[in-house]
């Protein structure tokens, strides 16, 4: 990626970006330093994966990136999208946000759902504290550093100390014929004790030509706070989709993250989970499904710094057509995280012969006094149980996509988020037939299918089942 094809991501663009959002002198030096570094790293640093960077690079120079704001009209351009039933949902139109709603019970208890700039003018010194302070790193990855220096919007969400949410915080992107990238920073905190939902959801109404949507989110979890981050990407086969998280656990805190990919030409993922507190505990689920000539690129990183820490992260996907697909993964446990336990898990099914997909699960382990274990699979759908399924009535349309169905179930009905895991069989179908379904509301999915998903399964003890190093 040479730097004259990346000419028009320069200095004087950067500064101009940070201008018109009217930003703080060191939020412009926070950004120059982000720039210097997205300037100077290789697309792939990590050596076990650079044999891979070429298929699923990212071509950042067919983008724009414009200075001028887009205007949007909440009414026309939701039409369609919304039931007017919604409540705490902050909307988001392209690159602008459009609409913030929250019931006066949370606003009243302290809880922040707001623009990332909102929140900049509002408590400046709190987000300066999170931006230089950032988990996802600019030093650490090429594509970090372009949005830590670009971003042109961003999402501000905090559930102050010792309140509970029962429902979801929702933020909904919708795309509709941007004239420039969208580029977020998101920020979700929840602080002591607190319970905290979040659901962010992305979506197409119509993009005629290439779009690009990045992101990094930023999740923390501080002591005995539970976080469930939940994030649909349904983006149409126009757009190339990026995003970097960084989700911190402190003492005796939880937090999970729930990971559904079903559109964009090109998807690239990067999760950190950072175990950084005695007792705390990190759960990721992530299910992908392709067809046509898709191409994913998924890595997933549990790290321990912590004694009795417990982290997991299972990933699931189907391919079909000319799609690819790869899971990069490491289990990294430091000296001082003694009794830790952690588990990796990567599986793949191949409808096609044509279809592709690579899994590179790693352990890095500096302490004995731990449990850790990694797997992958790659294989093609099973016959017999395809030949079982015609045999009782079923086409053999129907009976492979049972199967695809009931492979994806061991995750799927992991998902604590009820909203997600009822939706995402619903929409999983409606790519199967081809047709373009969002996350509904529990009345209208019913009306539609009948039917709810399972309930969440209780966690089962996988590293007494099932462990690779102690």
């Amino acid at each position: 990626m040479s730097q004259a094809s990346l000419s028009s991501f320069n200095e004087d663009l950067l500064r101009s970006i940070s201008a018109s959002l009217a930003e703080p002198s060191w939020l412009t030096d926070v950004r120059l330093e982000a720039f210097r570094q997205f300037i100077s790293l290789p697309s792939e640093k990590n050596p076990l994966y650079t044999k891979y960077s070429r298929t699923f690079d990212i071509a950042l120079d067919r983008f724009k990136l414009a200075r001028d704001r887009t205007e949007v009209d909440f009414r026309s351009f939701f039409t369609g999208y919304l039931t007017g039933t919604e409540s705490d949902i902050l909307l988001q139109g392209n690159e602008t946000q459009v609409h913030a709603e929250l019931s006066r019970d949370l606003a009243s208890k302290g809880v922040n759902l707001m623009s990332f700039h909102d929140a900049l003018r509002q408590e400046e010194g709190a987000v300066r504290k999170l931006v230089e302070g950032r988990l996802v790193k600019s030093e650490t990855d090429k594509y970090a550093a372009f949005v830590n220096a670009f971003f042109n919007c961003g999402t501000f969400v905090r559930v102050p100390r010792g309140v509970v949410l029962e429902k979801p915080l929702r933020k909904m992107l919708l795309l509709d014929s941007p004239r420039t990238s969208v580029i977020e920073q998101t920020f979700v905190i929840a602080e002591e004790e607190a319970r905290l939902v979040y659901l962010e959801e992305q979506y197409s109404k119509g993009t005629p030509s290439p779009a690009f949507v990045a992101s990094t989110a930023e999740v923390i979890a501080r002591p005995n706070s539970h976080v469930d981050f939940s994030s649909i990407q349904l983006l149409d086969d126009q757009t190339t989709h990026l995003s970097n998280r960084g989700i911190e656990v402190s003492n005796d805190a939880r937090a999970t993250m729930s990971s559904l990919s079903l559109g964009a030409s090109v998807s690239r993922s990067r999760t950190n989970f950072y175990l950084n507190g005695r007792g705390s505990f990190a759960e990721g689920f992530e299910i992908f499904f392709t067809d046509g000539k898709q191409r994913y690129d998924y890595e997933t990183n549990l790290v321990h710094n912590s004694p009795d820490s417990t982290g997991s992260t299972q990933a699931r996907g189907v391919l079909k057509g000319e799609s690819q697909s790869i899971f990069k993964g490491m289990i990294k446990i430091v000296n001082a995280a003694k009794n830790s336990r952690s588990y990796l898990a990567h599986h793949a099914m191949i409808l096609e012969r044509t279809a592709r997909s690579d899994g590179v699960p790693s352990l890095e382990i500096d302490n004995n006094e731990v449990k850790a274990t990694h797997s992958a699979s790659v294989a093609q759908i099973d016959e017999e149980q395809l030949f079982y399924l015609m045999a009782r009535g079923l086409s053999p349309d129907e009976a492979k996509k049972m199967v695809v169905l009931g492979f994806f179930e061991p995750v799927l009905s992991r998902i604590p988020i009820e909203q997600t895991r009822e939706g995402a069989r619903f929409m999983i179908e409606g790519k199967w037939h081809e047709e373009k379904r969002r996350l509904v509301d529990r009345e209208t999915l019913l009306a539609a299918t009948g039917e709810l998903t399972p309930e969440v399964k209780e966690s089962e003890d996988i590293f007494e089942r099932h462990y690779k190093y102690r």
